[in-house]
């Protein structure tokens, strides 16, 4: 058990559970189950941290992703009820010989401009009521010409 956390300027997200029933893929890969449905695009996913940190009840563990621009993209959390044993086997199996605290990042992509039509806000309104599933979003702002920042 850990806790996922995905950040960004207008919510914090946490989520409690277990990392199972994973899907690899390379475009966009997932971790499927009751606790944690979390969507990875790996391309994204350019370093990792392995970060300890000592606090009063003992130390503070966590697996830190950034992507290209220094951004951090997730993070998990151990928990007490985590496998604390596997976590010295982890770090020596995957630490890479640079541990330098310094690392290349590259320039930070200008965001998407949002593509909108306003003509077509009472279709979008109406579609947007009838989805049952957070992946019919795409579909529905591409049908309507429009990305998800303009919709």
């Amino acid at each position: 058990e850990v806790m996922a956390l995905t950040r960004n300027d207008a919510c914090v997200h946490e989520k409690v559970g277990v990392y199972a029933n994973y899907h690899p893929s390379q475009h966009a890969a997932m971790i499927l189950n009751e606790e944690i449905d979390l969507r990875m695009f790996p391309k994204h996913w350019q370093h990792a941290f392995m970060v300890e940190k000592q606090g009063d009840a003992g130390p503070r563990r966590s697996l830190q992703v950034f992507d290209a621009a220094g951004d951090a993209v997730h993070k998990i959390f151990l928990r007490d009820a985590s496998n604390h044993d596997a976590w010295e086997g982890i770090k020596a199996d995957l630490a890479l010989d640079n541990q330098s605290p310094e690392q290349p990042v590259d320039p930070r992509q200008p965001k998407e401009a949002p593509k909108s039509d306003p003509s077509k806000l009472d279709i979008l309104r109406k579609e947007w009521a009838r989805m049952t599933d957070t992946h019919q979003f795409l579909r529905l702002t591409s049908k309507l010409k429009m990305n998800r920042f303009g919709a």
